[in-house]
């Protein structure tokens, strides 16, 4: 599905902010439309056209990169939480 269909499917704000988006030439810069996964596969998701909605660029890398901070810091705890207990096996 593309950006243009998105477009006509959901309007011209982002999914996010609910602010407007830009949709022409360049289509690059934080305010262009990008298309956002809501369900990303590498998450285990499945990329479906219903998963599909408009973003922001700025808001979808805003949004891929908490995710990927989430993600650290919970393999971080992971690992403090198998350290602790081999130290205290009890």
């Amino acid at each position: 599905m593309s950006v243009q269909a998105l477009r006509s499917s959901f309007g011209p704000n982002c999914h996010w902010c609910g602010l407007p988006m830009r949709f022409g030439e360049p289509r690059t810069g934080p305010d262009a439309a990008t298309i956002e996964h809501l369900n990303d596969s590498t998450l285990g998701g499945v990329r479906k056209q219903k998963h599909r909605r408009l973003s922001h660029a700025a808001c979808n890398q805003a949004r891929n990169e908490f995710k990927l901070q989430a993600e650290r810091n919970f393999e971080r705890w992971i690992a403090e939480r198998q350290q602790a207990a081999t130290r205290d096996p009890g």
